[in-house]
């Protein structure tokens, strides 16, 4: 189905509980793994307005969800805005699918990106049957509204904040990441971020133990991580273990920048 516009995608996405299909890139592995092929598929129009291209405005710099990981890794704002990006995308599947694939695309399957846009306190655009809002990122991956049509994203003006992104992988490009983390100063506090096959989300309470008492004891850190690590649902001891590891060092680069 080709809608005139996002409000007529949405209804037609409930009416027919039809995925959206944009660039394909993950969706069409999944369908071919699993063997289940949906009925009918909801395409989606990158001329919408809104839904394609990078803007720098008031609120930071808003990145359309059609918009290709190509096209934003190349884009001139990503380096001040993004500095990690370019380096991270290196490990995002090969140069056909980047091409391809969207930046809505990678959020909504807990791609490598998700985790940096949460660090960066990222807000969504959502295009629903009313209208449209706007809500965090952290919230609608949490609670997502069935049907809501992601529009865009915006990461506040993160410009100079020391950021860092890391990716652990079954291989380096061609797979699911098992687990990407993020790591961002904002000048008062440590922003921490993951996701990956225990889930996507804000380590909060990490953050909160760094903000009270600085940077504590490598000991202390993975207690805390960890317990929090494993109550948004990463079961895998191993997999933890090594999320935490990769926390202790992003922690470490981000402070030499502050």
């Amino acid at each position: 189905m080709r809608p005139e516009s996002p409000r007529q995608a949405v209804s037609f996405a409930k009416r027919f509980r039809a995925p959206y299909m944009a660039g394909g890139t993950w969706l069409q592995p999944v369908w071919e793994r699993d063997r289940c092929w949906p009925g009918r598929l909801v395409m989606l129009n990158p001329g919408w307005p809104g839904f394609r291209g990078v803007d720098e405005n008031s609120e930071g710099l808003t990145v359309g969800a059609l918009t290709t990981l190509d096209e934003l890794a190349r884009h001139p704002l990503t380096d001040p805005y993004l500095p990690p990006l370019k380096g991270l995308m290196n490990h995002v599947a090969g140069p056909g699918v980047r091409h391809l694939g969207t930046v809505g695309g990678n959020l909504l399957a807990g791609g490598d990106l998700l985790a940096l846009a949460l660090a960066l306190n990222a807000t969504v655009d959502l295009v629903g049957g009313k209208g449209v809002n706007s809500e965090s990122l952290a919230e609608w991956i949490r609670e997502p509204s069935p049907g809501d049509l992601l529009r865009s994203v915006t990461v506040p003006d993160c410009q100079g904040w020391p950021v860092a992104v890391e990716k652990l992988g079954h291989r380096e490009r061609f797979s699911p990441t098992r687990a990407t983390v993020a790591c961002a100063h904002d000048g008062r506090q440590v922003r921490l971020a993951v996701c990956g096959e225990g889930g996507a989300g804000r380590l909060v309470v990490t953050e909160a133990m760094l903000r009270d008492q600085g940077v504590p004891g490598l000991k202390d850190l993975a207690t805390v991580a960890g317990s929090e690590l494993q109550a948004l649902g990463w079961r895998d001891a191993r997999l933890r273990l090594a999320v935490r590891r990769i926390l202790s060092f992003l922690l470490e680069e981000v402070n030499r920048g502050v």
